[in-house]
């Protein structure tokens, strides 16, 4: 019954080309510490807050757990266009949901903000339209955020390629770079190079072009640590289980209630681990490898071309699949990453002639309601039958919790990207800053796991409710190399769990940081002394 070796990328995609198999080996090794860290982190659930917040038991990792030969997946999936438009503009029209889905809301609070926040079902799209208005062309991708800043980490180029394979020739490099308020390039320490910006001006609008994912909600970590969240089984004060998907969300307090993904993907597997309440038919669960959200095929059934299209002609052809695949003979899903739905010129008409259930197309989201978004979980038999908890709530004394660090530089960036910190054996970094909540400016900070780390406090910031530690770290020329989880004890003696993977020793000459007498710094720029609010997300 072998363990998983290794976490490999979303569908198994391979951006890499002959000649950069060390970089193909870079990334995989990269993105398996992220999955792993993801997974570890999700397990320990969220007691710092939380009341009834339980550490997972019925949640797993795969790279130290058994998995018998032939264990089948659980596939879960759900409608792609955002349910929650539907709920908030209910008495507006059909086309204008379909215009808000593709444009944004009128409203200009509605919540996520931010370049595509609505589309938050996991699968955002860009519409390209002719002189006419006409839709030529729209792209779809439910890539998650953080391979590419993994994929930046490893190579740019390699990104910059990719870009210009999906958007076009016209994408340069220094488009994708993050920029500070003086449009000057932000450097990451870690590599010497611009860091990435996700939210670049071709991947943040829904005219450009959709590269990958960049709506806050849809970050794949949040999707792992819902789906482990969801393995708490709930009752309600007189006992009975609660399983209606509304109520479970609600009740967990994972994800966000009235989306068509969060409330699905809770409910399918909180039932799951449930199992039909007999003894041995519940399970216990992890997301399958390869991890990742992917585009399900549409249902042509309801569309309809036009009088014009070539006689033989199908609504399928004119899908094309850009990154991962379909399913192949025996498998249950499609694993499409990026997926493009376009009518060549010298056919005549524009996807804007092409009908679904009568009405042209005239907004990309008219395609998403044909399709699914889809993962799948892989079930185990259960050790220990899972306890059944009442609602969470707010801790009454909430617990010291560890959230970020990192560079000062690239709080933002990190934030977004989900990439931990990095430091060699004997060596120091300055101008690190730790993000921290419910923290006391005396709070103890302990780097575990293994011996050789040290963390020295220099500086202190309390608003609104976070506190920012700034730290030099030294890593010592013994310490062993791999993760260290990080532990914060409040003078009063409250502390903990420590969150896992805030820091990764790697092996000497992984890291281009400035090296004098043994000790990288960053002396040549001016110390961040001052950090803006980062919002806890509700994953």
């Amino acid at each position: 019954m072998p363990k998983l070796p290794q976490f490999n990328p979303p569908a198994n995609q391979n951006d890499f080309r002959s000649g950069e198999e060390e970089k193909e080996k870079a990334l995989r090794s990269r993105w398996n510490s992220n999955i792993n860290r993801f997974t570890e982190q999700t397990i320990k659930n969220d007691p710092w807050d939380s009341v009834n917040q339980p550490a997972l038991t019925q949640y797993y990792n795969p790279l130290n757990t058994d998995i018998p030969e032939g264990t089948k997946g659980a596939v879960i999936q759900w409608t792609a266009f955002p349910n929650r438009i539907l709920i908030t503009f209910p008495n507006v029209g059909q086309r204008k949901q379909w215009q808000f889905a593709d444009e944004g809301p009128s409203d200009p609070n509605y919540s996520p903000r931010g370049p595509r926040g609505w589309q938050d079902e996991y699968c955002e799209w860009s519409v390209t339209r002719n002189s006419e208005g006409k839709i030529t062309k729209v792209m779809f991708t439910c890539e998650n955020r953080e391979y590419w800043y993994t994929l930046w980490d490893v190579e740019p180029a390699i990104v910059l390629r990719v870009y210009q394979e999906l958007v076009g020739s016209q994408v340069q490099l220094e488009d994708l770079y993050l920029r500070d308020d003086n449009g000057e390039p932000i450097i990451d320490p870690e590599t010497g190079r611009p860091a990435y910006d996700d939210l670049n001006k071709w991947n943040s609008t829904t005219t450009n072009g959709a590269v990958h994912l960049v709506s806050n909600p849809n970050a794949l970590s949040a999707e792992i640590f819902l789906a482990g969240q969801a393995t708490v089984l709930r009752q309600n004060s007189a006992g009975n289980p609660i399983t209606d998907k509304n109520q479970l969300i609600n009740c967990s307090q994972y994800g966000t209630p009235n989306r068509n993904s969060d409330p699905t993907i809770g409910a399918s597997v909180n039932a799951l681990v449930r199992g039909t309440g007999q003894p041995g038919s519940g399970v216990r669960i992890s997301l399958q490898n390869p991890v990742g959200l992917y585009i399900q095929e549409p249902s042509f059934d309801t569309y309809q071309l036009p009088l014009n299209a070539p006689a033989n002609a199908q609504p399928s052809d004119y899908w094309k699949v850009v990154r991962g695949r379909r399913r192949k003979n025996g498998e249950d899903m499609d694993f499409i990453l990026h997926a493009v739905f376009e009518v060549p010129e010298d056919q005549g008409f524009t996807v804007s002639d092409i009908a679904i259930n009568g009405f042209n197309i005239e907004f990309g989201s008219q395609i998403t309601q044909t399709f699914d978004i889809a993962l799948a979980g892989l079930p185990l038999p259960q050790i220990t039958p899972p306890e059944s908890f009442q609602c969470a709530g707010f801790a009454e004394k909430p617990l010291p919790r560890p959230f970020l660090l990192r560079d000062a530089e690239l709080v933002d960036a990190a934030a977004r990207g989900n990439l931990n910190m990095r430091i060699e054996p004997g060596t120091t970094v300055q101008n690190v800053v730790l993000i921290a909540f419910n923290s006391d400016r005396n709070a103890t900070i302990e780097l575990t796991g293994a011996p050789g780390i040290t963390a020295t406090k220099v500086d202190f910031q309390d608003q609104d409710g976070q506190q920012t530690f700034f730290l030099t770290i030294t890593a010592s020329p013994d310490a062993p190399l791999g993760d260290r989880s990080l532990l914060l004890t409040n003078p009063d003696g409250s502390q903990g769990p420590a969150v896992f993977g805030l820091l990764e020793v790697v092996p000497p000459g992984t890291l281009a940081r400035t090296t004098e007498s043994g000790t990288r710094s960053l002396a040549e720029k001016s110390p961040v002394t001052s950090i803006p609010a980062v919002k806890l997300p509700r994953r």
